[in-house]
């Protein structure tokens, strides 16, 4: 697909009209307003979408997106939004029954897209599962399919349609067993790309809003590229994977703080060393002391002592880190837990391509 200029048409289309791929189409719509242009285009095009200005504005916002986000270029290949326009269609059910041969008006060629149906056995209910595959022909094929069936008896229609699927096959390409379309936040949707922006690094921070009640901001964000600032580069021998990174610290009653630390690269292996370099590196014990359950990716703990404690999650190409410091700390399991608990599904929201909005849902005082 190439940096995915070809794909803008569709996209936008579907930005505005919807229809089939609507579920990939909100994910663009969510990235795009991640971007300042981006949100302002689609507001534009969503309030006037017959406006020929508007829709050049947000195909110019699409294109950038895919040009400037190899990633979720490539991720948009995957989807059905990514492919190119598809041509008539011929179906091939398999229910018990009869042979039917359909290509429009009897006696007539096909004007437009033609189906042809293949049934073999006595009629019946349609199918309640999936049981229709999908080919895609030209009209011509299928009225040579249809002028076939005029001469012959049924078995030489059956032999000369599965020729002629079969030529589709070759010539398409097609694969029968193609991924399902993938809805935002859905379980099987990966990651639509590294996070590289700081801006988006810092939007996986919780705000106050976020935070159980009686936790205030400690120390105010902080965001930036590569290993620059306050996080060093904890891939020591790829420090060019390591994209960008943001921290926030808070306190509650002036005697417990928790930092919250989100470290992105530039591949989820690339993440995954870097996590197992880092709780090498982090001081402490596993003590048991802390049960922290199983989060995003990879999780572990270290303790040090009774008044500190550090968790380390993977979600992804993110690794995230949650300092619990304060009398008890490492003891307090339930909220370390929770705390960790949050920062993973925020950072698995800003991978989805979503605006992080996840908060923690305890109670209002530790």
């Amino acid at each position: 697909m190439g940096d995915g200029r070809g794909t803008v048409p569709g996209v936008v289309e579907a930005l505005l009209v919807g229809g089939p791929h609507q579920a990939v189409a909100d994910v663009v719509r969510a990235r795009l307003r991640l971007v300042p242009e981006g949100a302002r285009a689609l507001a534009a095009a969503e309030a006037s979408p017959e406006d020929p200005r508007a829709r050049d504005r947000l195909s110019l916002a699409v294109e950038h997106l895919l040009a400037s986000d190899q990633a979720f270029a490539g991720y948009l290949a995957t989807t059905a939004l990514g492919r190119p326009a598809d041509p008539p269609t011929v179906h091939l059910r398999t229910d018990p029954g009869t042979v039917q041969l359909r290509t429009g008006p009897a006696g007539t060629p096909p004007k437009g897209p033609s189906t042809v149906q293949l049934r073999t056995g006595p009629p019946t209910t349609p199918p309640k599962g999936p049981s229709t595959v999908q080919l895609r022909v030209d009209p011509v094929e299928a009225a040579r399919a249809q002028a076939l069936a005029a001469r012959r008896g049924a078995t030489p229609i059956v032999l000369a349609l599965v020729l002629v699927l079969l030529a589709a096959l070759v010539a398409i390409g097609i694969h029968l067993g193609s991924r399902p379309l993938l809805r935002p936040g859905g379980p099987g949707l990966a990651h639509a790309a590294p996070l590289s922006d700081p801006a988006l690094v810092r939007g996986v921070l919780p705000d106050a809003g976020a935070m159980p009640g009686g936790w205030q901001v400690r120390r105010a964000p902080q965001s930036g590229t590569g290993t620059d600032g306050d996080v060093p580069c904890l891939l020591p021998d790829s420090c060019e994977q390591q994209l960008a990174y943001a921290t926030v610290s808070f306190s509650a009653a002036d005697i417990q703080t928790v930092e919250f630390e989100v470290v992105t690269f530039a591949s989820a292996e690339a993440a995954a060393r870097a996590f197992d370099t880092t709780l090498d590196r982090t001081a402490g014990e596993d003590s048991g002391a802390v049960a922290l359950p199983r989060i995003g990716d990879q999780s572990a703990v270290r303790t040090r002592g009774a008044s500190s404690a550090v968790a380390l999650v993977r979600v992804g190409g993110v690794v995230l880190l949650v300092h619990d410091d304060g009398p008890g700390a490492a003891v307090t399991a339930p909220w370390l837990t929770v705390f960790a608990r949050l920062l993973a599904e925020r950072a698995r929201q800003a991978q989805d391509g979503r605006t992080p909005d996840a908060a923690a849902n305890t109670p209002s005082t530790p």
